[in-house]
């Protein structure tokens, strides 16, 4: 199990017009959110030795009724030390889907990310 940090932002602008009334209004928010997410992890050694890794992961989490949430990642990793080592991979989809429901008029959220990581990793 871990815990992916958002760092959300949202702006809404709307303008109207009625005859000469002019209605403008904005709004601004943002919010830090964690989402738990838990699911399989593998890690496949490609030498005799813990030196060279591939590891792969899917993690999710349903959120009752407001959404889901569905992360993959794929890396390959070099050992450097006994409690350091470098990794660098591909993560194929990170979607979060909240409250988005056309038939109720619901305004929601729909966040894909996709693209390279790098990352370090220690253990003790």
């Amino acid at each position: 199990m871990q815990f992916n940090l958002y760092n959300s932002e949202a702006s809404l602008f709307a303008a109207a017009q009625v005859n000469t009334n002019n209605q403008v209004i904005s709004a601004k928010k943002s919010l830090l959110a964690p989402i738990p997410v838990a699911g399989p992890q593998a890690r496949f050694y490609l030498t005799n030795s813990p030196r060279v890794y591939v590891e792969g992961n899917l993690y999710g989490m349903y959120l009752f009724g407001y959404g889901n949430f569905v992360s993959t990642s794929d890396n390959v990793g070099v050992t450097l030390t006994k409690h350091l080592s470098v990794n660098a991979g591909y993560q194929l989809g990170s979607r979060l889907n909240v409250n988005v429901d056309s038939k109720k008029d619901r305004l929601g959220l729909s966040l894909t990310q996709k693209g390279p990581i790098v990352g370090v990793e220690v253990s003790f």
